[in-house]
């Protein structure tokens, strides 16, 4: 038996996000991206030179911050894909492994919950659209 609830709405491609939604899913690739390399905080980079080494504090906790940082991002939003595979994609009956599932797994592992409030508008859209055909 299923335990998880079909939607009349099906979700058939991928809309790409525009206006707050790509703001977000910018933010979440640039923390992705400088938690994931050393080089950006390392002496030469300008994040180094124009704020860490300005702050004793700072030198000393920029390394673990950035360890922590990581290990947050990439684990939480990896959780978050294979939870949004299993119940929302599920439910608007996207088909596993097809182009648009991958395409929304890859935006809600960059984007977090930015994707997932991007994934919710696009179903509402498309539900608006539905009810005004009737």
């Amino acid at each position: 038996m299923s335990t998880h609830k079909v939607s009349a709405v099906t979700i058939d491609e991928y809309e790409f996000p525009t206006g707050g939604h790509a703001r977000g899913y910018l933010l979440s690739i640039a923390l992705m991206i400088l938690s994931a390399r050393r080089r950006f905080i390392e002496p030469g980079s300008v994040l180094h030179d124009q704020l860490i080494a300005r702050s004793a504090t700072a030198s000393k906790y920029a390394k673990p911050t950035q360890d922590v940082l990581f290990y947050f991002l990439y684990g939480a939003h990896s959780i978050e894909a294979v939870h949004f595979a299993l119940t929302k994609l599920r439910k608007h009956n996207v088909k596993a492994f097809s182009l648009p599932w991958f395409q929304w797994i890859i935006a809600v592992f960059v984007g977090g919950v930015n994707a997932k409030k991007h994934f919710d508008a696009v179903v509402e859209k498309k539900e608006l659209k539905t009810i005004k055909e009737i």
